[in-house]
């Protein structure tokens, strides 16, 4: 049986392969529209199973692994970007305030799911509109939820982080070790 990563994020196949894991990547192409106007933790493990099932459709023989991440302002859900403009936008929406990091981690195996969901709590700074400006013309910012990379973000845009690291990342690490998931992946 083989272990197959449902995602596109360059950060989750890092995580992923540094804990230890050998995968096939086959991203899912869902709709990720919240039609059912889900609150943020249901939508993320909604958007999450989705994938996960999506793929394993077509891989019933293997195990396969999907994760998402989103922002969630004041129960707004605030996904990637899609243009520069939404970006700004966004980044301007954030400053000064402090959101929650949602990712979820979900596990398909012979038709049954398991899940996992983590949170993390984000301040950004007080940010001016060059400041957005400068970090938007930095960085590739348009596949990320929150259009922000807190890895290359984190002096330019941030001003505390509560909760786990990788979560934000858009990987629940802290969630994911000693869970059901790790333990039935350990045993593939």
């Amino acid at each position: 049986m083989e272990i197959i990563l449902a995602s596109k994020s360059p950060r989750r196949k890092k995580i992923f392969s540094k804990l230890g894991y050998n995968f096939n990547v086959h991203p899912s192409n869902i709709d990720e529209e919240n039609k059912n106007k889900l609150l943020p933790y249901d939508y993320v493990r909604d958007i999450c199973e989705k994938k996960a099932f999506s793929v394993w459709k077509k891989n019933k023989h293997n195990a396969v692994v999907s994760g998402d991440t989103i922002i969630d302002l004041k129960e707004k859900i605030i996904g990637k970007p899609k243009s520069i403009e939404e970006a700004f936008k966004i980044i301007k929406e954030l400053s000064n305030q402090t959101h929650c990091v949602m990712s979820a981690l979900s596990l398909v195996v012979g038709g049954k799911v398991n899940t996992i969901v983590d949170h993390s709590f984000v301040t950004f700074k007080n940010l001016s509109d060059d400041d957005i400006t400068r970090y938007i013309s930095s960085f590739d910012i348009l596949d990320k939820a929150g259009a922000y990379n807190i890895e290359e973000c984190e002096q330019f845009l941030i001003k505390k982080i509560d909760g786990c690291y990788h979560n934000i990342v858009g990987f629940p690490l802290r969630k994911f070790k000693n869970s059901r998931i790790e333990k039935i992946l350990k045993e593939l």
